[in-house]
């Protein structure tokens, strides 16, 4: 998370990664899992105390088969700015 100060207003950056687990050998399911979470979040009047959101995006949508598992693995990660009521 960063700080800036924009107009005298306090903003935060925050960046979180979502991890989308399907079952083995199923990565096109979490693919389109993370990608449906995606499309929700863009819609999303995300309520929040003492601040508002500014801005929300996706910055990454990747996929991985656990080696050991044979899991599918899709995370999600996304940023969001908020500032400080």
């Amino acid at each position: 998370m960063e700080d800036d100060a924009v107009d005298g207003a306090e903003r935060h950056r925050h960046s979180h990664a979502i991890a989308v687990i399907a079952q083995a050998g199923s990565v096109r399911t979490a693919l389109d899992a993370a990608a449906r979470m995606a499309t929700l979040l863009a819609d999303a009047a995300l309520p929040l105390a003492g601040c508002r959101l500014v801005t929300l995006r996706v910055r990454a949508i990747k996929a991985r088969r656990d080696a050991r598992t044979g899991e599918a693995r899709a995370s999600l990660t996304v940023e969001a700015v908020t500032e400080i009521l």
